[in-house]
C-alpha cells in the first residue's frame, strides 16, 4: 500500500480512537482510564512510525533472519 493511503488510513483511525477514547472518558471516568488513554496512543504512535518511517527493503532484510 503506499504511503499516502496508509497515512489516510491511520489518520481516520487515530481521529476514531480519539472520539471513542473521549467518549470512555465521559461514561466512564475511573481511574484506570488515565492509564489506558496514554499507553494506547504510545502504543498506536508506535506502529504509525514503524509502519510509515521504515526504509523500502528493510522489512524484507529482516525477515530472512
Amino acid at each position: 500500500m503506499k504511503k499516502a493511503s496508509r497515512a489516510a488510513i491511520y489518520s481516520v483511525f487515530l481521529v476514531l480512537f480519539v472520539i471513542g477514547s473521549w467518549s470512555l472518558v465521559k461514561a466512564h471516568p475511573e481511574v484506570q482510564f488515565t492509564f489506558y488513554i496514554p499507553a494506547a496512543i504510545i502504543l498506536i504512535y508506535a506502529v504509525i512510525r514503524d509502519d510509515l518511517f521504515t526504509k523500502p527493503g528493510q522489512n524484507a532484510r529482516h525477515a530472512s533472519r
